[in-house]
């Protein structure tokens, strides 16, 4: 029951563009909110799915790395559906406003991905359920 609600809210909320996003929200609590981009899903080739992930907290973090504060965080990442595995390969930084203050200039090179397993009852696993369960539905690039 859970997957097909999850697929028709994934096929059937479709907004009036295809670059506005549209997110499914997957978890939430006071703190932070985890969602995918339903618009942003695509089934490569090889079978590994397209997605756009997003981090919403409501207060400001700090990426050390690029020395940035910032309030939100989308992922450009990919999903091996059939090995239980995701990998991230960009990431874009927003304010609160949803302001882009900062992007990675280019995504990581497919030979250097570095392949996360997925743990049952973890936040990846939520995560993958969504974006497995919609790969279906998903269109092939």
């Amino acid at each position: 029951m859970k997957t097909c609600l999850g697929l028709l809210l994934l096929c059937c909320a479709t907004p009036l563009y295809a670059d506005t996003p549209n997110w499914v929200v997957y978890q939430e609590g006071g703190a932070l909110q985890l969602a995918i981009d339903a618009n942003s899903l695509w089934l490569e080739q090889d079978g590994l799915v397209h997605f756009v992930h997003q981090e919403r907290f409501s207060k400001k973090r700090f990426e050390k790395a690029y020395r940035l504060s910032y309030n939100i965080r989308r992922t450009r990442a990919y999903a091996d559906c059939k090995n239980y595995q995701f990998v991230f390969v960009s990431s874009d930084y927003f304010d609160r406003k949803e302001k882009r203050l900062f992007s990675t200039l280019f995504p990581v090179p497919r030979h250097s991905w570095k392949w996360q397993p997925v743990y049952d009852d973890s936040v990846a696993a939520a995560m993958m359920k969504v974006v497995c369960d919609a790969a279906g539905a998903a269109t092939t690039k």
